[in-house]
């Protein structure tokens, strides 16, 4: 997949860049939801004031477009501190349903704000696109490569924060809160940790997809069905609490939007049933579908040669 850029178009180079950035948003819920059990249905407040922070640093104070792109990171875990000290006072429902209204606040100031192209939104400006590649074709490879980077750093330190004391203490408060505090863990210590590490790198990928759309605007950059909806289906078809989970999922949803689109209404119903189905009849998803066939394959082997 790396080596990609050589051999196919834009329009594949594009197709693929969006895969990565969806990917990377599904483990970030993943990492909040399926191994720290903080369920949030708000994370498109993090992509969308990203994508505006973006556009904010590079056509309002003039920064250069890599610092803009990079201070993303530190502006979005700055921005998830005032929001879950907030939310941290609630309980697991009205957590999920209080991160959901301050994402649609969030939308709906960013189409007040002055500068930003109003309910309608903006384009970025052409020396800003052009400072990420001077021609089209340079451009989708570059953003190509970023999304790819991204997707990896976020999976590495996934893998390094649940190989870390921390990720101990984060499946000790996954599976019981009230023992893990028993043994000295601060939940609410780990589920900031979480909240921050989610709050950052969404940010960041924001202001890619601002990038790679070339314009910011409140529907579309504070999506709740892009960034939500559909990433919560991803997880929990491809399997929450496992990193292969969301790559999982994430193929086999643009596999079905690529094909069933089309049909309007009933693509939506299908992937509701198909989600409904999963959490019904086995809610770890097809990556514990897969590892069952593989074990029974393995043993079936095993027999055979005995």
């Amino acid at each position: 997949m790396v080596p990609l850029p050589f051999f196919v178009d834009n329009g594949t180079m594009r197709y693929l860049t969006d895969l990565f950035i969806i990917m990377s948003v599904a483990q970030l819920w993943n990492l909040l939801a399926g191994f720290g059990g903080v369920v949030s249905i708000g994370q498109h407040a993090f992509v969308g004031a990203g994508g505006y922070a973006f556009f904010g640093l590079t056509t309002h104070l003039g920064l250069n477009p890599f610092l803009s792109m990079a201070l993303t990171l530190p502006f979005g875990a700055l921005l998830s501190l005032p929001v879950f000290a907030i939310l941290s006072r609630m309980r697991v429902a009205y957590f999920a349903i209080g991160s959901w209204v301050l994402a649609e606040v969030f939308m709906l100031v960013a189409g007040k704000l002055p500068g930003f192209g109003g309910g309608s939104g903006i384009s970025l400006r052409p020396q800003i696109v052009k400072a990420f590649g001077a021609s089209t074709s340079s451009r989708v490879e570059n953003i190509y490569w970023l999304s790819f980077a991204i997707l990896v750093l976020v999976i590495f330190l996934i893998i390094l924060v649940m190989h870390s004391r921390r990720g101990y203490s984060l499946r000790a408060m996954r599976d019981n809160e009230t023992a893990a505090m028993a043994l000295g863990v601060n939940p609410n210590a780990v589920k900031a940790m979480l909240f921050v590490v989610s709050g950052a790198f969404l940010s960041l990928l924001g202001a890619v997809n601002t990038l790679q759309k070339l314009r910011v605007n409140p529907s579309g950059s504070f999506s709740l069905t892009d960034w939500t909806v559909f990433i919560i289906f991803m997880v929990v078809i491809g399997g929450m609490g496992r990193i292969i989970g969301p790559i999982i999922g994430a193929v086999l949803f643009v596999l079905l939007r690529e094909n069933l689109s089309g049909y309007g209404p009933i693509y939506m119903i299908i992937l509701g049933a198909a989600a409904i189905g999963m959490m019904l009849f086995e809610p770890g998803g097809i990556a514990v579908l897969v590892q069952r066939w593989k074990l029974k394959k393995a043993k079936t082997q095993e027999l055979e040669e005995a």
